[in-house]
């Protein structure tokens, strides 16, 4: 029957009431085909056609009248012949009411073996399609019309899913299908099932073929199907659960709750926050998108904003993300990353959502089966031209990845300038103290804008549990050396930077040459940027400090003034941690460290430096050419560190000679004089120090050549023997500091005499 006399201009032109009579349309005819079907299935077996599939007549019968039942149910009214019905809007419209109440009505009329009335599938459902168009509710409403739009799905492949759908919401439809696959452990519709309905006496494989292949072919990325190549046709056509919630349920965009472990909808509303950083490379992306870039390989730091400038792409192209995280899933095997791929692939084919690979990191040994299943993750994606984004801190080595195109980027440390704009963004909501520069910090703190909000944040909470109410300078700077990376934190140890000028003891040129270190630190931006001397000095604007001198001089302690007079965190290298037995490792560590400290501006202090800078030499040894190899990376590093470094060594002769051109500062700590030493004892004995009258000083200083270490050593020593000395009444007497000399004597092995400690021998042996 030609249905398009029955459907009237006027009314192909009005929008459906509902997304339900959209559906019921849908449904209404698959009803009216399985009716058609089967009533032609049981002309045939009544000729006694079927043969010995003669006993599926009963069953027919039933099919039949369900399928009839089913239709009736669907129109204005229960009984398609009562009158004056009363319209719903997830009724069928009308026209096509009145359309199935007349084949319907027809059908019941028709004796012996007349036709079935029939009913142009391709026209009723195109009718369909375009009134679903004309809707008022958008595609997201009415997501089954939009899936089927928006993949371009024909009229045999909307039949099919179709058939599907209604074989997966009522279970009634299961003895129905087992009818019509003539197979009762088959009760869902298969492609072929589903041509033989929709094409009826006219179906044969060579007039269908095209259109089952392109059904499987359209339908095989949103339904779980199992293939088999043998015979691709009797693929069952089965929605799963995140299909039916996708198109029926009350939280559609919820990703497969099957792979919900790896998958998760991103969260768009940071998008209210305007761009203040690296504007630039959102811009460098909509330029290749625009050119047909799909996949973009975007790094940067924790904080730089991947997740944030991807935010903003989405909602500029009005489309949402689904994130994938690639660490926890690519630890399973081919079959399972697969069929989770799959799952991933329509998800952003059903919401039409950007993906986002994250969570990119991966040891040596597992690179290539991590590269292997990112690669697969890149073809599965593009296949149906979804967006890519592989989001990751370290930039991915993409030509051993794939062959694929794509658009590499990285998210820079923002400008002095930026980071100040940023600063000063996210401060408005925080009650800053008076004392609080955002200049200051922004010069001092090369942190990215997440970095920023985040210590803004842990600042105010630092200043409540301070029982502050305007978050103070110190709380500040505190939440700022909080953000310190972990793999820093592994590889360094944090050292309290307690003591100033007051607290150590040292000549008066070492004083200054320290002094005028630390002023290369404080007046850095008037002579680099103020007064441009950066055009000049492009290269090694960090302080480079290197103290070498005996042990126990005072050289760690100078580490520690350093940081304490500039107010900076102080960050002693673990040289065990950083060594490595395998090549490369240690080079990595060295870069890592860098390139982390870097972002904190802290002090690196390398004690025992000449363990690492270690003279470079040609003997053609494998080792050697490995530690050449460190050296040379270090020297770079040092010179290229915009912060400050500090290298300690008691033998200067080990240290490579081309590391004394790249040190701004060479202090050498030398062994103390007698009124050195003496100012020693006085400056480390604490005042608070109950001392006996018999203590002498001086004696002390002019007869046993310490160092300041040694010096420090027996003072703590001595006071400790005399807390533990009932006859000292409560203070510290010169035998406490006798007998601690003697043990620092021993440890040390240095030989002593009874003429060292003359007059006060007698206190000791």
């Amino acid at each position: 029957m030609n249905v398009a006399a029955l459907f009237p201009q006027e009314q192909a032109g009005q929008a459906l009431a509902s997304y339900e009579a959209f559906i019921n349309g849908l449904f209404a005819c698959v009803d009216h085909s399985l009716c058609q079907y089967l009533e032609g299935q049981k002309a045939v077996f009544a000729q006694e056609g079927g043969g010995y599939k003669n006993v599926l007549y009963p069953d027919l019968e039933l099919a039949c009248d369900q399928c009839a039942n089913h239709l009736y149910s669907r129109l204005p009214q229960s009984d398609a012949k009562k009158d004056n019905a009363t319209a719903r809007d997830d009724a069928l419209p009308a026209d096509l009411a009145d359309l199935f109440a007349g084949l319907m009505d027809a059908q019941e009329t028709t004796t012996g073996g007349a036709e079935p009335q029939s009913l142009d599938l391709e026209e009723t459902i195109a009718y369909l399609m375009t009134r679903g168009g004309l809707s008022d509710v958008d595609a997201d409403a009415m997501p089954l019309y939009g899936l089927m739009a928006e993949r371009g799905f024909g009229p045999f492949t909307i039949f099919a899913l179709a058939c599907a759908l209604l074989s997966a919401t009522q279970t009634s439809y299961a003895s129905v299908f087992q009818v019509v696959n003539q197979n009762g452990n088959l009760s869902v519709p298969t492609v072929e099932s589903a041509a033989r309905v929709y094409y009826g006496q006219n179906f044969s494989i060579t007039r269908a073929y095209r259109e089952m292949s392109t059904a499987l072919e359209q339908l095989r990325p949103i339904l779980p199907m199992q293939i088999r190549p043998e015979l691709p046709f009797s693929t069952a056509l089965s929605p799963d659960k995140r299909l039916v919630d996708f198109l029926f349920g009350t939280n559609p965009l919820r990703p497969d709750e099957t792979y919900q472990r790896f998958m998760a909808s991103m969260d768009l509303s940071v998008t209210q926050y305007p761009f203040l950083a690296n504007q630039q490379v959102l811009d460098a992306i909509n330029i290749s998108y625009e050119d047909g870039g799909r996949i973009f390989a975007l790094s940067g730091d924790e904080g730089a904003g991947r997740k944030f400038t991807l935010a903003h792409f989405c909602a500029q192209k009005n489309a949402c993300c689904v994130t994938l995280n690639c660490v926890k899933l690519f630890l399973y095997d081919f079959s399972f990353v697969e069929r989770a791929l799959w799952s991933l692939t329509r998800e952003c084919i059903l919401t039409g959502a950007v993906c986002a690979l994250s969570e990119i990191s991966y040891r040596e040994d597992e690179k290539d089966k991590f590269f292997g299943y990112m690669d697969l993750a890149f073809e599965k994606l593009l296949e149906y031209n979804i967006t890519i984004f592989a989001l990751s801190k370290e930039k991915l080595p993409m030509r051993e990845i794939t062959t694929l195109d794509y658009a590499q980027l990285e998210l820079p440390t923002p400008s002095n300038a930026e980071r100040q704009s940023v600063w000063q963004y996210y401060g408005q909501s925080y009650k800053l103290g008076p004392d609080v520069s955002l200049e200051e910090v922004s010069t001092k703190f090369l942190f990215t804008p997440g970095k920023i909000k985040s210590a803004l944040h842990q600042a105010r909470s630092l200043s409540a549990m301070a029982k502050e109410i305007l978050i103070s300078r110190a709380s500040l700077f505190k939440a700022c050396n909080m953000q310190m990376s972990h793999e820093l934190t592994q590889k360094a140890t944090r050292i309290e930077a307690n003591f100033g000028w007051d607290d150590i003891v040292m000549s008066p040129d070492q004083r200054v040459a320290l002094e005028n270190a630390c002023n290369q630190l404080t007046y850095r931006k008037t002579v680099y940027d103020d007064w441009n001397y950066t055009k000049k000095y492009p290269y090694g604007r960090g302080l480079s400090v290197l103290l070498f001198g005996a042990p126990g001089t005072g050289k760690s302690m100078c580490a520690q003034v350093i940081a304490h007079e500039m107010n900076l965190e102080l960050y002693r290298v673990d040289l065990s941690k950083v060594v490595d037995k395998y090549v490369g490792e240690t080079e990595k560590s060295i870069s890592m460290i860098f390139r982390e400290a870097k972002k904190c501006n802290v002090v690196l202090f390398f004690d025992e430096c000449d363990t690492l800078f270690a003279k470079r030499s040609d003997d053609g040894g494998a080792n050697q050419s490995s530690n050449n190899n460190k050296t040379a990376l270090l020297l770079q590093e040092v010179e290229a560190y915009d912060g400050v470094s500090v290298l300690a060594t008691n033998y200067k002769h080990n240290i490579d000679p081309a590391f004394f051109r790249r040190m701004k500062f060479i202090v050498e700590f030398q062994f103390p004089d007698v009124q050195t030493r003496k100012i020693l004892w006085n400056a480390t004995i604490p005042q608070n120090t109950p001392l006996a009258e018999d203590v002498d000083v001086d004696f002390l200083a002019s007869r046993f050549e310490f160092v300041g270490g040694n010096i420090k050593n027996c003072i703590l020593n001595a006071a400790f023997l005399a807390a533990a000395d009932a006859t000292a009444e409560g203070e510290v007497h010169m035998r406490h500091y006798l007998q601690a000399i003697k043990y620092e004597f021993v440890k040390t092995g240095k030989v002593f005499t009874r003429a060292d400690f003359e007059p006060y021998a007698h206190m000791v042996l």
